[in-house]
């Protein structure tokens, strides 16, 4: 049962990348505008509107493929073991999928598919792989030292 949830997830996460590639590009960058007019007038920071605009349309890239990284290991280490290979296996979904996204985008009007766009959607999703391994890891090996007897002599 608890393997389903991770799919659920998994699979909600996916749809929620898809609808907001998506999106049409006055849509999109209307969005876009609305956190930069934010981040000028609110947080007053000072940087011109083009690179506030960049930054945060890259900012969804990395958080969004984050999570999805997150949520690829958590399906794939139900069906391996090494790690190593739960990692290249994760990466390698969120690879395809980021690449299958900007092909995607290509038929959005007014939007494009960038190969920068899936680098960095993969280097994000790989860090949220790597990060989760390391505490996974962390996390099996505080279990495993709980559960030891030692023995006096």
């Amino acid at each position: 049962m608890k393997i389903y949830y991770k799919y659920l997830l998994l699979v909600i996460w996916m749809i929620v990348i898809f609808l907001l590639s998506s999106e049409v590009a006055q849509t999109s960058s209307g969005r876009s505008a609305a956190i930069v007019g934010v981040l000028t007038q609110s947080l007053h920071v000072s940087l011109p509107e083009s690179i506030l605009t960049f930054l945060t349309r890259k900012s969804a890239h990395i958080i969004g493929y984050f999570i999805l990284g997150i949520l690829l290991f958590n399906v794939v280490k139900e069906y391996a073991t090494a790690t190593k290979r739960i990692v290249i296996i994760s990466i390698s979904l969120a690879l395809a999928y980021a690449a299958s996204d900007e092909l995607h985008q290509l038929f959005v009007p007014g939007r494009s598919g960038e190969l920068r766009d899936i680098l960095i959607d993969t280097l994000a999703a790989s860090v949220g792989i790597g990060l989760y391994a390391i505490l996974n890891k962390k996390h099996k090996s505080g279990i495993n030292s709980k559960n030891k007897v030692y023995y006096i002599k």
